[in-house]
């Protein structure tokens, strides 16, 4: 009725015109998406191969250094041992630490059991505690989500390397860092700050640590120098 009001009344008629996307796209914008579809694809497909080309080279060097050697007390499949060994290699990388301390330092921390957890609820290969983890994702810009993700062998390195890289900046040394990483921020400063405390922590964990660490470094020269000699026989031969 009002409609008709108002063409009666000689006012400008509009036709009706139906919603947009009842029109549907015109052939231009379709063709463009699909483009657009085609060319996400090729990048992904591109950054896939150079991601599986770096992780080539990480295993050649986890393998070269004896982490793919320590990774095997993991008891993990022999996929995710790969992708362990890696992202040891990749994180430490990452974090300008020797990928033999961060071996080092699980093997103390959990024997390679990728499920321990602590008796004050410290979890995963590194035993890193929940909050600590929460606080490192966001950090690095992703969310932890369920604390039990600490148990995925790659989040939890990820996680570890990075909190022991910012002890060893916060606190100035390594055997330092270890109290922290071991103790706790917080407490660190008061065991550290009190001679006596110190000296007695130091003896305990770090030590463990840096013992376990020189083992380690020590094996790698000796196997370093064994290839090398076979290298040179071989030449000569």
């Amino acid at each position: 009725m009002a409609a008709a009001l108002l063409v009666g009344s000689g006012a400008r008629a509009f036709p009706v015109m139906p919603p947009e996307e009842a029109l549907g796209e015109a052939p231009a914008v379709i063709a463009l998406r699909q483009q657009l579809a085609q060319r996400e694809a090729e990048l992904k497909a591109i950054q896939e191969k150079l991601r599986e080309s770096s992780d080539d080279s990480h295993y050649a060097d986890a393998e070269r250094l004896g982490v793919v050697e320590a990774v095997r007390a993991s008891g993990l499949t022999a996929r995710q041992q790969r992708r362990l060994s890696v992202a040891i290699i990749r994180e430490a990388d990452r974090n300008h630490l020797d990928p033999l301390l961060v071996v080092a330092l699980i093997h103390c921390e959990s024997s390679f059991n990728n499920y321990a957890v602590s008796n004050v609820g410290a979890m995963g290969l590194m035993q890193v505690m929940p909050n600590t983890g929460t606080y490192l994702a966001n950090k690095a810009g992703f969310r932890l989500g369920r604390r039990t993700n600490l148990f995925d062998a790659e989040t939890n390195v990820e996680l570890g390397t990075a909190y022991l890289a910012d002890l060893i900046q916060r606190f100035g040394t390594l055997e330092r860092a270890l109290v922290a990483y071991n103790a706790g921020p917080g407490l660190a400063q008061r065991i550290l700050a009190r001679r006596e405390r110190r000296v007695k922590f130091m003896a305990g964990y770090p030590a463990k640590v840096v013992k376990e660490f020189r083992k380690l470094k020590a094996k790698q020269a000796r196997e370093l120098t064994l290839r090398a000699t076979q290298q040179t026989d071989d030449r000569e031969g």
